[in-house]
């Protein structure tokens, strides 16, 4: 694909600038964001950014806003209404309009209230691409931008909803409107990249991205994620120079604390710490729109959640973003050829069936022999404030003047060292697959699975008669429930029992001929890591003896079937 000059010319520009300032000043001139008019002394809320929206949308033809849901209403403050910003080359305002020969960016901001560089970059990224310099890469993509997911959790500086939900959690039972919001705009646009954006500690990367992790996602889309997107990014910022490494986590080994279960302090004491990347569960945005084969990211900024550092904050998010899409621009050819073949390549593999079509419902991390232990940076509390780095070597004896020095890029209170870690876990390895059978049946009495299947944007019917069908049902042989919510059984060990049922009318099935296959199987099956079972809500979890309520059904495709509820999904 050739380029279109003027926009390797803007990523240029772009990257020059970033390190003086100069592009934030041109871009302020033409529409400041809420935080630059008030000189990062207070947070954007949503009403700021509602008006800023109106503004981008009445100077630029380009952008299009839409409301695409809104939060609950509560005591201590009021509904919000949750923005979507379209940036296209043609003003685009619906999926249906979309060119397929461009790309579409998704980008999520603000899932967590009480990380506010995030959502204070997206509406700089809106504005420089609407507006500024970035214009150009409307040639190549569309960019569909969600400021601000958690409009409470910003208003209070808290990580958490009006529902007391952790956002980045709940991407499987979607109890909250907004990750509900954020999948009807993944399964109305379909994009072939999504970066979700947040903050972490006070880290000595100031940027970090990760990819995916969850092994039912096609390897070739987490090896172009490493080997080229996160290297590109790498070198991009080390020009400007902001410190860069691939996201990692670091967690109690033996504890899934991606699950969201509140977990006692108890149950962490004593327990040797880990680094990973990222995490397999599919409740993490990355990874449940990363199943339907898309190339998904998150991007987490060093931070101090204080106001004093914010702008310098958005900067590092603004850094890291605009970098990314670089990246992804750049590669824009490959990127569209990877995501659809990686789609295409599942379609076939479901129509195929059998061992061809296997879903992995548990996931382990592992140690590497290649890499046995990881070499870090990190900040170390210093005995003595630092005054500066020599710019030049000086012998034990020799004065240090001022000339001698430049600045300190880093807290005063903190040396920078580097930290070998020994117990590091880069690899996943699958410990229980299943075959990917055509579909699954659901009880008429089980329609709140059902509720949330549709949230996910999956593909519903049910059946308008009788009928006899041979199934595969799990019997439970045994059974130790989790102690705590969000997680699934401790041991749950069952046997597949082929046997003839009758089903009703008004039941449901679930094909796992759609784009979301392996979510299907993911949510469904009764072994799942990932599954509904995991939560009390739905009542799933079975006792040693019974047989779990959602069969598996492999035989003919024809079925007295009809769609249910199509008319809520969105154009």
């Amino acid at each position: 694909m050739t380029r279109p000059r003027s926009f390797m010319t803007c990523f240029g520009l772009a990257a020059v600038c970033l390190t003086s300032g100069v592009s934030t000043v041109l871009s302020a001139t033409i529409l400041p964001t809420p935080a630059e008019e008030a000189r990062y002394v207070r947070y954007t809320q949503q009403e700021d950014i509602a008006r800023f929206l109106s503004r981008v949308a009445s100077l630029a033809p380009e952008a299009k806003v839409r409301v695409i849901g809104r939060t609950r209403d509560t005591r201590e403050y009021g509904s919000r209404d949750l923005y979507l910003c379209i940036l296209s080359e043609n003003g685009l305002s619906r999926p249906d309009e979309r060119d397929p020969a461009k790309l579409a960016v998704l980008i999520i901001a603000g899932q967590h209230g009480n990380e506010q560089s995030a959502k204070e970059a997206a509406l700089a990224l809106i504005r420089d691409i609407a507006l500024g310099e970035l214009k150009p890469l409307l040639k190549v993509a569309d960019v569909l931008i969600i400021p601000q997911a958690n409009p409470y959790g910003n208003a209070f500086d808290r990580r958490a909803n009006e529902q007391g939900l952790d956002l980045n959690r709940d991407h499987v039972k979607l109890e909250s409107e907004s990750a509900a919001a954020i999948h009807r705009v993944f399964s109305d646009w379909l994009p072939e990249v999504t970066i979700d954006l947040h903050e972490k500690g006070d880290d000595y990367y100031r940027v970090s991205i990760g990819c995916v992790s969850n092994l039912n996602i096609a390897p070739r889309l987490q090896e172009f994620s490493r080997s080229i997107a996160l290297a590109e990014v790498e070198r991009a910022l080390a020009r400007i120079p902001v410190a860069f490494h691939e996201y990692l986590v670091t967690e109690e080994m033996g504890v899934n604390t991606s699950a969201g279960a509140a977990l006692r302090a108890e149950d962490l004491r004593q327990r040797e710490m880990m680094k990973r990347y990222s995490t397999t569960d599919i409740n993490d945005g990355r990874n449940s729109l990363g199943l339907y084969q898309t190339l998904s990211f998150i991007q987490e900024c060093s931070s101090r959640h204080d106001l004093p550092t914010l702008a310098e904050r958005t900067r590092w998010q603004e850094a890291g973003l605009k970098s990314f899409l670089a990246s992804i621009v750049r590669n824009a050819e490959a990127v569209k050829s990877l995501v659809r073949e990686s789609r295409q390549a599942l379609r076939e593999a479901v129509e195929r069936g059998g061992a061809d079509s296997s879903v992995h419902l548990k996931m382990e991390f592992a140690r590497d022999s290649r890499q046995p232990e990881l070499a870090l940076k990190k900040f170390e509390r210093a005995d003595s404030p630092v005054l500066g780095v020599l710019k030049r070597d000086k012998k034990a004896g020799e004065p240090v003047e001022e000339e001698d020095l430049e600045d300190y890029p880093w807290p005063a209170a903190a040396r920078v060292v580097t930290e070998a870690v020994k117990n590091w876990f880069p690899l996943v390895v699958p410990r229980l697959s299943v075959d990917r059978p055509r579909g699954y049946i659901i009880p008429a009495a089980q329609s709140s699975l059902v509720e949330t299947l549709l949230r996910h944007g999956l593909e519903v019917q049910t059946f308008i008669a009788d009928i006899s069908l041979e199934v595969e049902a799990y019997r439970i042989k045994s059974v130790v429930p989790a102690a705590y919510d969000y997680l699934p059984p401790v041991s749950l060990e069952v046997e597949k029992a082929l046997m003839t049922a009758i089903v009703r009318k008004e039941d449901f099935f679930v094909s796992c001929r759609q784009p979301g296959a392996n979510a299907v199987v993911c949510l469904l099956e009764p072994q799942s890591d990932y599954g509904l079972i995991r939560y009390q809500a739905y009542g799933l979890v079975p006792e040693a003896g019974s047989f779990f309520a959602v069969t598996r059904y492999g035989g003919p495709a024809f079925l007295p079937l009809a769609p249910y509820r199509n008319f809520l999904r969105r154009p």
